[in-house]
């Protein structure tokens, strides 16, 4: 993966989205910019934390997905942390995702790999860290320089949601129901 040359696939993805299964087109977040996060666990308090920095990202003008680790037990959409979260969790079961973004099977222990990718959809970094307030913090300072060194072109972005979709528009996301 080339940072700077490599785009966001464009596929659908089931995701966990406050304990209902959805799809997520990713091709629906481009004319924004965002932040994937692979997680390397998600606990409750993982949930709530990522609620509360979702909001923070947002206001940064962003969208915050989660992606759930493969290699982890699945995330059953009853589970409390499931049900509260108010990011889409990408799962990438068919271990399609992954692959596609170059993402390291054998991440180490407790880190993130995380993807911050413009309106068009070029990842402009990648970085691994720890999942805590204060790595997170940066992740903010990181996509703050990028949207500082590749500003955009501001145009009036019109989504049209198909035949039994919509518009998930905290996030800007298109998700269906399964």
């Amino acid at each position: 993966m080339n940072i700077g040359h490599s785009t966001m696939p464009r596929m659908r993805v089931p995701a966990l989205l406050k304990g209902n299964m959805i799809d997520v087109d990713l091709a629906s977040l481009e004319g924004q910019w965002g932040i994937l996060c692979c997680l390397p666990s998600l606990e409750f308090c993982d949930a709530v934390f990522l609620n509360q920095f979702r909001r923070i990202v947002k206001k940064q003008g962003a969208a915050l997905l989660g992606m759930h680790n493969p290699a982890h037990p699945f995330v059953a959409p009853h589970l409390p942390k499931a049900k509260i979260l108010s990011i889409p969790l990408l799962i990438d079961s068919a271990q399609t995702l992954g692959p596609a973004l170059g993402l390291s099977s054998k991440a180490p222990f407790n880190q993130c790999q995380t993807f911050i990718f413009d309106p068009n959809g070029v990842i402009r970094d990648k970085p691994i860290h720890s999942f805590n307030w204060h790595c997170m913090t940066l992740l903010l300072n990181i996509l703050k320089q990028c949207q500082d060194f590749y500003p955009q072109p501001t145009q009036e972005r019109i989504d049209r949601p198909g035949k039994g979709n919509f518009m998930f528009a905290e996030q800007g996301l298109n998700p269906t129901f399964c």
